[in-house]
């Protein structure tokens, strides 16, 4: 596999286990799921595991904000279909580019439409990189604002978050060195939080 870049298929870099949601999963469902900040989207399949569609945090998020209560809404009221997927064989030089294209960050691997993995950027990443070469930084950057965490000045309970170049040109750091952990902001987390107590409130 060495030296075969992005000539490598879906199939050598996909996770082949993947936690799915149905039609009918309901929504707070999903929503508690992609807090958990394991994984940005989940693809949702019919019994036989045919793709059917993919719901992300966007699209709850989207939901809320059109003022929709999501213990009422169910996968299906919410989800992305046709569900963008790759073959175990596409190249990932056309997974990167349907990415880039369509601003996402994974994407389900397929045979005869039927789930077989997820693939995702930071999976192409983790095989794209020189390991000799460690990165020296791990910042958390928020799904929503995609403002960074500053390591460095964050004090004990007090987290400052910032743009990624300002925190690369304060630091002297190059965006090489960086690695990256999503997670809310501790000013989109509330707001988000707020939205979702509110669905559940008006039940």
């Amino acid at each position: 596999m060495e030296g075969k870049g992005l000539n490598r298929t879906a199939s050598e870099i996909m996770n082949p286990r993947v936690i799915t949601a149905s039609r009918g999963t309901n929504a707070n469902i999903l929503a508690r799921q992609l807090l958990t900040g394991q994984f940005s989207g989940l693809p949702v399949v019919e019994e036989d595991e045919e793709v059917v569609g993919v719901v992300s945090e966007f699209d709850l998020i989207q939901a809320l904000l059109e003022g929709k209560e999501l213990s009422l809404l169910k996968a299906e009221d919410i989800m992305n279909t046709p569900a963008l997927c790759v073959t175990e064989e596409s190249p990932l030089l056309h997974v990167l580019k349907l990415m880039i294209e369509h601003r996402i960050i994974r994407l389900p691997v397929v045979r005869n439409r039927k789930l077989v993995g997820m693939i995702s950027r930071p999976n192409i990443l983790s095989q794209m990189v020189d390991s000799s070469v460690p990165a020296t930084h791990v910042l958390a950057v928020c799904y929503w604002c995609e403002r960074v965490c500053d390591d460095i000045q964050s004090q004990l309970n007090q987290e400052v978050w910032c743009d990624l170049a300002e925190y690369l040109e304060r630091h002297g750091v190059n965006s090489t060195e960086v690695n990256f952990s999503p997670k809310f902001c501790t000013t989109c987390a509330p707001v988000i939080k707020k939205l979702m107590e509110g669905s559940t409130s008006a039940q």
